[in-house]
């Protein structure tokens, strides 16, 4: 397998025939190596809608291929939930001859723009051939509050989701009842940004289950469920109570912090349970502690403690 053969048409995480998704493998990439991410492509009868484009121009070319059937006769559009680099650097395939509107978060423009992603990319373009042809092409279109687009027979309604970022937003399709989530909601957990974003990664989980979907797609962990937004809610929840009951005794100090899950008796073992489906240890080992040391933050800094 060459380094972008790793996009897959993935049929049976779609209940729909106008909803695609698509699923890039990270090969060679180190530390990465074996991580899955998905895109999406639905088929209005006005727009064929593209969420996502993946990590590189050549991975959003595979998607394109696929369906290049359904293009004639519609209009092109590329939505991207967010900035980060698994998620919108193959927006460069969408120029010149395939030139087409992308639409994001204004915020998202703001990170695309920022010496920090110009770096990022430097970093990676040295490290991993896949991203030697990537460049930074920021959003055309973007909104703060929201964003519909009617496509005919389907209406996508865009809306802000932060927490996982300040950029994140999500994709709710009323009459399929089908939220695409992105990285809002994550199997086995989600990954909140920081101490500032917990508030709002509890407000978008509140959302969504106040939207009661009947399908919900993420960007990782293969799921079509709509129970694991009430179950990532509940695991943010339960971190919220253990790190509430441990500052009525004492606060931690920066250090302790630094092992904020142990501190709480939360591992990871714990929120997994018993389950036997593989997931990236290292990778959400780290996640979820971070996810306990921006409560402890939060909640401290509500209190006007820090």
């Amino acid at each position: 397998m060459s380094l972008n053969d790793g996009v897959l048409y993935v049929p049976e995480m779609s209940a729909d025939h106008r909803v695609r998704v698509f699923r890039r493998t990270l090969n060679d990439l180190h530390e990465f190596e074996g991580m899955e991410v998905d895109a999406y492509i639905i088929i209005t009868e006005r727009y064929v809608v593209i969420f996502d484009t993946l990590l590189c121009p050549e991975d959003s070319e595979i998607m394109m291929r696929m369906v290049k059937d359904q293009i004639i006769g519609r209009q092109l559009l590329v939505v991207n939930s967010h900035a980060d680099w698994d998620h919108c650097w193959g927006n460069a395939y969408f120029t010149g001859y395939h030139a087409t509107p992308i639409i994001a978060h204004n915020h998202c423009l703001t990170r695309m723009q920022s010496e920090e992603a110009r770096q990022e990319l430097i970093d990676y373009q040295q490290r991993y051939p896949v991203f030697h042809n990537v460049e930074l092409i920021p959003p055309t279109i973007t909104f703060n509050e929201g964003l519909t687009i009617l496509g005919g027979d389907l209406t996508i309604e865009l809306i802000p989701a932060p927490g996982h970022r300040t950029d994140h937003i999500a994709a709710w399709i009323p009459l399929l009842s089908l939220l695409l989530a992105f990285d809002a909601v994550e199997k086995p957990l989600p990954s909140i940004e920081n101490a500032d974003a917990v508030s709002s990664m509890f407000a978008t989980l509140e959302r969504f289950v106040a939207m009661q979907p009947k399908r919900v797609l993420c960007s990782h962990g293969k799921s079509t469920s709509s129970a694991l937004v009430n179950k990532n809610l509940e695991y943010l929840r339960e971190i919220e109570r253990r790190s509430r009951a441990y500052l009525q005794q004492r606060h931690p100090a920066n250090d302790e912090l630094e092992h904020a899950a142990e501190i709480i008796h939360y591992p990871l073992d714990r929120v997994i349970g018993d389950s036997a489906e593989p997931f990236d240890r290292a990778y959400y080992s780290w996640a979820h502690n971070q996810n306990v040391r921006s409560l402890f933050q939060w909640l401290m800094s509500y209190q006007g403690e820090i």
